[in-house]
């Protein structure tokens, strides 16, 4: 198995508390709304905490993905979390894992940081499209979410 390590680094305008708690605490509830392609989002395994499975129902038939979180950290606004199963793991990959933190930016808002490992089956090798494909996809999710909290500013 092969490791492949991407990193990336995005400014928000939603602070990191309340950008956590929607993306981590209250995915279920937020990424429906916010996501074109996400039909629900429900907790198969666990309390939602570390060892927890969440079940990401897509629409346009693109089945579902299962996460497995791996790690929460509401107080650093730290969330680990692992693909394990879905659609984007095609046939050269095992598994997808993501580390965010999310820090306080200077006007208030936040400087998300993170890193994508990809572990690849044997010795399969990903074409440059298809990471820069998957951190489109990562980014848009995230940018849907910032917009969703700032144009629901009720929304704690």
């Amino acid at each position: 198995m092969g490791v492949i390590t991407t990193g990336s680094e995005r400014v928000s305008a939603v602070a990191p508390a309340r950008l956590y708690k929607a993306i981590v605490l209250d995915f279920s509830n937020v990424f429906p709304k916010a996501i074109p392609n996400v039909e629900s989002v429900e907790i198969i395994e666990g309390d939602g905490g570390p060892g927890s499975i969440k079940k990401f129902s897509l629409t346009d038939g693109l089945g579902s993905v299962k996460h497995k979180v791996d790690m929460v950290d509401p107080e650093n606004y730290v969330y680990h979390y692992t693909i394990i199963e879905g659609k984007a793991l095609l046939d050269q990959l095992e598994k997808i894992s993501y580390e965010y933190k999310s820090m306080a930016s200077p006007d208030g808002g936040s400087i998300i940081k993170c890193t994508t490992k990809y572990y690849t089956k044997g010795d399969a090798q990903l074409p440059d499209e298809f990471l820069k494909a998957i951190k489109e996809i990562s980014d848009r999710s995230t940018k849907a979410v910032e917009d969703y909290l700032l144009a629901n500013p009720d929304y704690n």
